[in-house]
């Protein structure tokens, strides 16, 4: 075997390693990236209806009164649980937290803001057009200014008290350690969820790399395998497709030390 083939063999060994072990290093957003780009079909999204809760606490009262044979067997509300659909999906208004696709300093920061606002636009059925989106994130970037001393990266807490403060919500709550049944059945109930995120294990392939070290985004609905979201950290994140795993593992809250060991903490707005 003469040099010249011996030099080709061990091109093609080498350009074959170098491959590898870019797909192992990218796996996961290669992954997500061809997710993304295959099309999926989610569920048919449900308006808001203000009467959904009712509805649904009516079902359950009613499966009480099938439960409830004998006067001595007390029953609550609580105890009875909710049989979800396999699928569900809200109709949430998106915008991305850049309407115009101008990705300033201040509007890189600006996805609890745009969050916020989608679920705020949801219940009261409203419309993002660039103007409003762009017009209302610069109100609760400046009303943070006010009260908050500037425009920061905002914990799970942080963000709930100014969604009371700025957009009125009486009842925000933020939860500790969610499961995916009870995020799942928040969006059945007609209360889309945000999540405070460790951004880079999301693994977005729109993201710029390396990706926002903190994010927060909208979970809208779910299929049997992933959430639906709203993901404002990109103009393609409407109806946006993340596993389960992938959404469980980077749920976190604003930590300065440690994004990774900021808290497992979501939250969910209860209409007025």
């Amino acid at each position: 075997m003469n040099k010249l083939i011996k030099n080709k063999i061990f091109f093609l060994i080498t350009l074959i390693l170098l491959i590898l072990v870019f797909l192992f290093i990218y796996r996961i957003t290669i992954k997500n990236w061809l997710f993304n780009v295959t099309p999926v079909e989610v569920p048919q999204a449900v308006e808001y209806k203000e009467d959904k809760v009712e509805e649904v606490e009516i079902e359950e009262a009613e499966k009480i009164e099938e439960i409830i044979k004998e006067p001595e067997i007390k029953e609550t509300k609580s105890e009875v649980k909710t049989i979800l659909p396999e699928e569900y999906n809200l109709n949430v208004p998106f915008t991305s937290q850049a309407p115009y696709g101008i990705w300033d300093e201040t509007l890189k920061e600006a996805c609890e803001e745009t969050s916020s606002l989608m679920v705020d636009y949801f219940f009261n059925h409203q419309e993002f057009t660039p103007e409003s989106a762009f017009d209302d994130i610069l109100k609760m970037v400046e009303w943070q200014n006010i009260n908050f001393g500037g425009h920061f990266d905002l914990t799970a807490l942080e963000t709930a008290d100014m969604i009371k403060q700025f957009l009125g919500y009486q009842k925000v709550e933020v939860m500790n350690n969610p499961t995916i049944d009870e995020i799942k059945k928040h969006i059945f109930e007609q209360r889309p969820v945000i999540i405070p995120v460790a951004g880079r294990l999301l693994n977005n392939p729109y993201f710029k790399t390396p990706g926002p070290i903190y994010h927060m985004l909208v979970i809208k609905g779910y299929t049997t395998t992933a959430f639906i979201t709203n993901e404002p950290g990109t103009k393609r994140g409407k109806d946006y497709i993340y596993d389960y795993d992938v959404i469980m593992n980077a749920i976190h809250s604003w930590n300065e030390t440690d994004i990774n060991l900021g808290a497992k903490q979501v939250i969910i707005i209860y209409p007025n």
